[in-house]
C-alpha cells in the first residue's frame, strides 16, 4: 500500500534513529526505498547493516539505490520511480515518525477519499526544545492560501501522497531546490483538497547543518521563481492579499541577503519591491532605513 522513499546523503549521525522510527510502524503493508545520493561517508553501509539486522519486514526487505550526487529532489524522484506503492511516504534522513504515523495517515486519506494529506508535527532541537506546529486545515482553500503566504509549512515527512497524483503534478523539480517541496505542495493544494490530521505524527529535526540553515539565500531566490511560475493560476484560487504578502516576505528576505553581501543596488531594489507590496510594514521600513544609514 505504501512506499517509503528515504534520500540519504552523509546521514550517518541520524539515520539509525530515523530507521528505528520506520521499524516501529504499526502498519506492515509498506516498502522502504533508500536512495544513496552519492554520500561520502559510510551512512549507506550503516543503514544496510541496520536493515539486515532488523526484526521488521519493511527494513529487512529495503531496496537500496546508489546514484551520483544530484540533490534531494532528484533522489526523491528516483526513489518514487523505483517504488511500487499506491501511496508515497517521504522521509528525510534526520526526521522521525510516531509509531502509528503511517496507519493514521492512510486511514485519514481513505476516510476523506483524499489523494494527499499531511499531519501536524513537532519541530525539535538538539537542546531538547520542541515546538508544536498544528496550524493546518481541512479546508482546501484555506490550506492553499496558508501555503502561499508561508503561514503553513508542511515537511515532506508529514505528508502522504497518492502516487498517481504525484505523477500528474510532475513530482519534484530539482531546479527549484531547496524550495522544491514548496513547489510540490503548491501543486498538490492547487489541484486537490488534502486531508489534515491535527495530531502531531512527525518530529522534524532542526539543526545547524539542515538545508534551511545552509542555503538561506538560495531558498528565497528559488521561492521567487516558484511563485512567479504559480502566480497566474493562483490569482483565481487565492486572494491577491495572500500573493502580495508572500511576495513582500520573499523580497524582504532577499534584500537582507544582498545587504549582508554588500550588494547595495540589489538590496535597495528588493527593499523597494517589498515596501511596494506592503507599504506599512514597520519591520521592513526599519531594516531599510538602517541599511540606508549604514547601520
Amino acid at each position: 500500500m505504501i512506499s517509503i522513499v528515504l534520500p540519504l546523503y552523509n546521514g550517518r549521525p541520524f539515520i539509525e534513529e530515523t530507521l528505528r522510527s520506520v521499524e516501529a510502524q504499526t502498519i506492515s503493508d509498506a516498502e522502504l526505498v533508500i536512495v544513496d545520493d552519492g554520500s561520502t561517508d559510510d551512512g549507506a553501509a550503516f543503514a544496510k547493516e541496520i536493515c539486515q539486522g532488523s526484526s521488521s519486514d519493511i527494513l529487512r526487505s529495503a531496496k537500496f539505490i546508489s546514484k551520483k550526487n544530484g540533490g534531494v529532489a532528484e533522489a526523491r524522484n528516483v526513489g518514487i520511480a523505483e517504488s511500487q506503492g499506491k501511496y508515497i511516504a517521504l522521509l528525510d534522513q534526520d526526521d522521525l515518525w510516531e509509531n502509528d504515523r503511517l496507519e493514521k495517515m492512510a486511514h485519514a486519506l481513505e476516510k476523506e477519499k483524499a489523494r494527499w494529506g499531511y499531519s501536524a508535527f513537532y519541530r525539535f532541537y538538539a537542546d531538547g526544545r520542541k515546538i508544536l506546529k498544528d496550524d493546518g486545515s481541512n479546508d482546501g482553500a484555506e490550506t492553499l492560501a496558508k501555503i502561499v503566504e508561508g503561514k503553513l509549512f508542511i515537511p515532506p515527512a508529514a505528508s502522504l501522497i497518492e502516487r498517481s497524483l504525484l505523477t500528474e503534478c510532475g513530482g519534484f523539480v530539482p531546479a527549484f531546490a531547496p524550495s522544491d517541496d514548496w513547489d510540490l505542495f503548491l501543486k498538490l493544494a492547487e489541484n486537490e483538497k488534502g486531508a489534515y490530521v491535527k495530531e502531531p505524527l512527525v518530529r522534524f529535526r532542526s539543526h545547524k547543518t539542515s538545508t534551511g540553515k545552509r542555503q538561506r539565500d538560495l531558498i528565497f531566490k528559488a521561492q521567487e521563481e516558484v511563485l512567479r511560475l504559480h502566480e497566474e493560476k493562483l490569482k483565481s484560487l487565492v486572494p491577491e492579499s495572500a500573493l502580495s504578502f508572500r511576495r513582500s516576505r520573499i523580497y524582504f528576505h532577499l534584500a537582507q541577503v544582498y545587504a549582508e553581501k554588500k550588494e547595495k543596488p540589489k538590496a535597495k531594489q528588493y527593499f523597494k519591491m517589498a515596501l511596494k507590496e506592503r507599504p506599512f510594514r514597520v519591520k521592513c521600513w526599519s531594516h531599510y532605513l538602517k541599511f540606508l544609514l549604514g547601520f
